[in-house]
């Protein structure tokens, strides 16, 4: 019986598809399938039908369950292919897959990540699902009836019915817990990071700050605080508009971004203000780190599109200066000023160290601007 289920879904694997495709489409439920019904997607499914047939054929069940023992009788299983196993814990993993089940589990993670990345809703993931079983559902109907009227006896239990719709429950879990982890990461990626430079947002830093310190008095370690701060930013915002400001912050949080090794933190702290934190790095070693960023913005070409170029009066004035030759801007380059703190000669707690710091940054701001102050 299990070869023959196999069979009836294996032969029907397009029209299948076909036929899920067109319930989606015609939803009114989701309005989103109708333009996201991609290639992609499509055939990912086929494959997804192709190892379920397969699964089926050879009797795989997925963890901790089995298979009603009425509706295995006479059936011969490969050694390791049924009864219990563990569920695979991450299907992203590169390494070679198991059976056909794990398989069409993998197909269905990546569904589940791919719809995640598409901008889908989670309930239009399950729905695709929903769909998919009630299309399977019709085509074994479909096929059975055929099976019978040609004289070929098969006879289908609810034992039967239950394992099928087992493996269907396991594939829509897996995609929709894919399908979730994705979403997860992004919410504590969108969490911690700045969205205009993808840095480090000060909330971030705050936390760090008070780990790096922990672990710096506990293996007396050095560590240091970096304070940055773009010059005349203000001036900047004031002649181009605060969209153009926004390119210069971007290209300069991208140049601090470069100069930090991976064990670095750079955070943007405040509008024009970012702050990295340098652990096991010394006084010494933080100057050069500075000098590197001073040379690093010092490279930079900032460069405006004309379609990213503020609309209104800014831009008229923007325009009068290029002629109306309608090409990008290209700004004169910018510079920072740097303070630098140290534990343990600057501060033994991260407020002092953020304190001496920002201390020694406005020191560099008064002694002239572009240049580092300890």
């Amino acid at each position: 019986m299990f070869k023959q289920i196999a069979e009836i879904i294996s032969e029907n694997i397009d029209p299948i598809t076909r036929r899920w495709v067109e319930e989606l489409r015609r939803s009114e439920r989701t309005p989103t399938h109708h333009n996201m019904l991609t290639a992609e997607i499509v055939s990912g499914t086929k494959v997804t039908l192709q190892n379920f047939a397969q699964a089926i054929a050879v009797g795989e069940c997925p963890d901790q369950e089995t298979i009603p023992m009425s509706a295995v009788q006479g059936v011969e299983f490969r050694a390791g292919s049924a009864g219990t196993r563990e569920r695979p814990h991450d299907l992203t993993a590169t390494r070679p897959l198991g059976g056909p089940l794990e398989r069409a589990q993998h197909s269905a993670a990546t569904h589940g990540r791919l719809r995640h990345t598409q901008g889908f809703e989670l309930h239009e993931v399950i729905f695709e699902y929903v769909k998919l079983r009630q299309v399977v559902w019709a085509a074994l109907k479909e096929g059975i009836a055929v099976q019978l009227a040609g004289g070929q006896p098969l006879h289908m239990d609810l034992d039967m019915v239950s394992y099928i719709d087992l493996l269907l429950d396991e594939l829509m879990l897996t995609a929709t817990e894919n399908f979730y982890q994705v979403s997860i990461r992004d919410l504590e990626k969108r969490a911690i990071r700045d969205p205009l430079t993808q840095l480090y947002n000060k909330d971030y830093f705050q936390q760090r700050i008070q780990e790096e310190m922990r672990r710096a008095l506990r293996h007396s370690e050095p560590l240091t605080v970096v304070m940055i701060d773009l010059d005349r930013l203000k001036q900047i915002n004031d002649t181009y508009g605060h969209p153009v400001g926004d390119a210069v912050i971007s290209s300069v949080a991208r140049a601090i971004g470069d100069s930090c090794r991976q064990s670095d933190v750079p955070c943007r702290y405040g509008g024009d203000e970012f702050a990295v934190i340098l652990p096991e790095t010394a006084k010494s070693q933080a100057q050069v780190f500075a000098s590197r960023i001073l040379v690093a913005v010092h490279s930079l070409s900032v460069v405006v599109p004309q379609a990213d170029m503020p609309k209104g009066e800014t831009a008229n004035m923007i325009d009068s200066w290029s002629n109306g030759n309608n090409k990008p801007l290209v700004l004169p380059t910018p510079s920072v000023s740097i303070g630098i703190a140290s534990f343990p000669e600057d501060g033994r707690n991260p407020e002092m160290l953020v304190a001496r710091a920002d201390a020694a940054l406005y020191r560099a701001k008064r002694e002239g601007r572009d240049r580092v102050s300890h």
